[in-house]
């Protein structure tokens, strides 16, 4: 049976499996979002991230929130990457960061509720959401024309960076690393050469300073 709810609002949980052990009539479960649809209605005021990169969390979700302006982004870091894009959100004031070890679900539910109260963090991202949309072109109208001015002007080679005309060897530079083996090789092995006939000369004098005497 469901727990019952203890805060008044509906929670979407990603969740790979059929069900949710513990979970409260209030939250859906679902294996799968199209997360940038799903953030854009407005009804739709936290989301909860582990700050993952690409699309759980990273640059390409704080984009996807700033767009849809939720009210805060709640970042529980797990592993790798996900510290710096949880600070992210710190820097910039549209959202906190719990820690997962640590954290209890007095604190989260106190996140949750600061979120609905305190619209400082909605404001933030309004602004952010000004500042990324301020553009001579849409995302759209941008593609499309650099898609037309690659057709106009033969593939546009000219914006392809050298290293894809490039072989491996070339790339990595096989060629120079050689030349540099070699001449370390050169150098160890003339060294070696003096150091030998150093020794060997000061050994001949040690020997006739002993036969000598």
């Amino acid at each position: 049976m469901a727990k019952v709810y203890q805060l008044p609002y509906e929670f979407l949980w990603k969740w790979d499996r059929d069900e949710l052990p513990g979970c409260s009539m209030n939250i859906r479960i679902f294996k799968w979002f199209l997360q940038p649809d799903l953030l854009k209605p407005p009804k739709i005021m936290i989301f909860i991230t582990q700050g993952q990169q690409t699309n759980q969390g990273g640059p390409l979700s704080r984009a996807e929130a700033i767009t849809a302006g939720v009210s805060l982004i709640i970042g529980i870091p797990m592993l790798g990457d996900q510290w710096y894009n949880v600070e992210k959100y710190l820097h910039h004031k549209i959202g906190v960061k719990l820690d997962l070890l640590i954290m209890t679900a007095e604190e989260l539910k106190a996140a949750i509720n600061n979120a609905i109260i305190n619209k400082s963090y909605r404001k933030n991202i309004i602004k952010l959401n000004s500042v990324m949309r301020d553009q001579p072109q849409t995302p759209l109208e941008r593609a499309v024309w650099w898609t037309e001015y690659v057709l106009r002007h033969g593939e546009a080679r000219h914006l392809r960076a050298p290293a894809a005309n490039m072989s491996w060897a070339e790339y990595l530079e096989i060629e120079l690393l050689l030349v540099l083996a070699a001449i370390s090789l050169a150098f160890i092995l003339v060294v070696s050469f003096i150091v030998f006939a150093v020794w060997k000369i000061f050994s001949i004098q040690v020997k006739k300073k002993v036969k000598v005497n």
